[in-house]
């Protein structure tokens, strides 16, 4: 039987597509969770974001193409910044400028991948120090 290592399966059939869906449910769970801490409803939300109901459901509802705009108005709303992570996976197949192939390998990192998820980090109540 032959096994197949689901990261490296991930790594090559992920698109812009499947990374801005986990991006939307990143944001989503943030949402959700800041919601919980709050005692908010989706009524209450909606109203401190001045949608309706039906609307906030419908930016709730995974769209991979929520703007930068919805996303400032949940913050706005809970009261928090989400703030990207930036993670920078380097492989063998990247065009150092270095011709040194020890310096090449070095930065390679064994073409590990970071974790699939991109993780966004909220800071309540401002900016990080």
């Amino acid at each position: 039987m032959n096994k197949v290592d689901l990261s490296d399966f991930y790594a090559d059939t992920e698109t812009s597509e499947t990374r801005a869906y986990e991006h939307a449910l990143d944001i989503e769970f943030i949402v959700h969770r800041e919601m919980k801490r709050l005692g908010l409803s989706k009524s209450d939300l909606a109203k401190r974001m001045g949608v309706s109901l039906q609307s906030l459901s419908k930016l709730l509802n995974s769209q991979p193409n929520m703007t930068l705009k919805t996303i400032a108005r949940f913050e706005l709303a809970l009261g928090i910044n989400i703030v990207p992570k930036v993670t920078v996976s380097y492989s063998k197949e990247l065009p150092f400028l270095s011709s040194n192939n020890f310096v090449r390998e070095q930065w390679s990192f064994r073409n590990e991948r970071p974790s699939s998820h991109v993780n966004l980090e909220m800071i309540s109540g401002g900016l990080a120090a």
